[in-house]
């Protein structure tokens, strides 16, 4: 398999056209079963009464726990389509795109909104309740220097399921109160010396030792999937960008998995995801099929059985088949100060203030999907 993969990345270097083995596969399917395959695919802590922001509660390997379910299909949009072909129309058109690497005296701006979920209790009772709020994460990253990275709750806080619901009532419906920001330094994603040809791209990586790599599964497919992901959130553009995108399309298990709706921007784009290490979790990527920018990394929840022995201490029997556990949608990138904001930066959501209380987001289950469905503050 080895020497396979780096055939292929090798051909797409020299300008074949792409192909998996699921574009193969369905050459030689009947089409009425075409296109009816899916691909398989910070630890929880209580708090007595004040939301600790800056905590989130990780699974296994560093996973933020995130939102509720999936908006819209993700099903595979054709019987022809694969993650090859769409990655190589986006590169195509990333590489008409200017590279964005900080000058002297200047740092790359990234601005993204980050699922985070809270347990807590009120008392008397020794029962927990889980929440989520979204916080605003602002990087400022440049080579050989100290960045600064900023944390601050933005969102109104939302109750896991109506079972987490029901306890914060049985205690008094008491409001919650919020946490504070926080920072850190930042690592630099160096896309300036980013390869040019997908082959190249792995080791490349390797090289990278700010990037995190499991002591479990190492440098594996998945490990190669969040790299890229992560290099396309940093500023990666032009002829680099459009090799990530390529490279992609090389790493095993990568399928086309239609459309979804990002959950806190509410973009809509396509989607592709791979098998998380974690068996019953599936990583995943929204792009803009139009302008091949990333919208939104994610996991999902595939099967349920299998993670509840792992996740014992975190909310996971709460949760359906194909809800999203954590996500990071992409506000904007830019060049600017340490510190400041790029002029042509968006309005971003306004912080949590310490000390406030808000009460959090009600949700029932949909008695037909058996989905969960926002219906209004208390």
């Amino acid at each position: 398999m080895p020497d396979l993969d780096k055939q292929l990345r090798e051909l797409i270097d020299a300008g074949a056209t792409p192909i998996t083995a699921e574009e193969i596969f369905d050459a030689h399917t009947p089409r009425e079963l075409q296109g009816a395959r899916r691909s398989p695919r910070r630890h929880s802590r209580r708090s007595r009464g004040l939301l600790v922001s800056t905590v989130a509660f990780a699974v296994i390997a560093g996973v933020t726990v995130g939102l509720v379910v999936i908006p819209g299909p993700t099903s595979l949009t054709g019987g022809r389509a694969s993650a090859a072909s769409f990655l190589e129309a986006a590169a195509i058109i990333a590489q008409r795109q200017k590279p964005l690497v900080p000058g002297p005296g200047r740092f790359l701006y990234v601005a993204t909104l980050v699922s985070t979920t809270n347990g807590d209790t009120m008392a008397p009772s020794p029962k927990v309740f889980w929440f989520y709020v979204d916080e605003l994460v602002q990087t400022w990253s440049a080579p050989g220097v100290h960045g600064r990275q900023t944390w601050n709750v933005v969102g109104r806080p939302e109750f896991v399921s109506p079972i987490d619901h029901t306890v914060w009532v049985t205690d008094g419906s008491k409001p919650l109160q919020s946490g504070s920001a926080s920072g850190n330094s930042a690592p630099y994603y160096d896309v300036a010396h980013l390869p040019t040809k997908p082959s190249a791209m792995s080791a490349y990586f390797k090289s990278q030792n700010y990037l995190t790599v499991s002591g479990t599964h190492g440098r594996d497919a998945v490990w190669e999937f969040d790299a890229t992901l992560a290099f396309l959130q940093n500023g990666a553009s032009a002829t680099q960008r459009a090799a990530l995108l390529r490279f992609l399309a090389t790493i095993p298990g990568v399928r086309l998995m239609g459309s979804a709706t990002s959950m806190a921007t509410m973009k809509r784009g396509t989607l592709i995801g791979l098998p998380a290490d974690l068996t019953g979790l599936t990583d995943e990527a929204i792009f803009n099929p139009s302008t091949s920018q990333l919208i939104e990394t994610r996991t999902v929840f595939t099967s349920l059985g299998k993670l509840a022995p792992v996740l014992k201490q975190s909310p996971v029997t709460r949760y359906v088949a194909g809800a999203v556990q954590s996500y990071s949608d992409n506000l904007f990138v830019g060049v600017s100060q340490l510190g400041a904001k790029p002029p042509k930066s968006p309005q971003l959501p306004q912080m949590w203030p310490s000390g406030s209380t808000r009460k959090p987001l009600v949700v029932v289950l949909d008695p037909k999907t058996g989905k969960i469905v926002r219906v209004g503050f208390q």
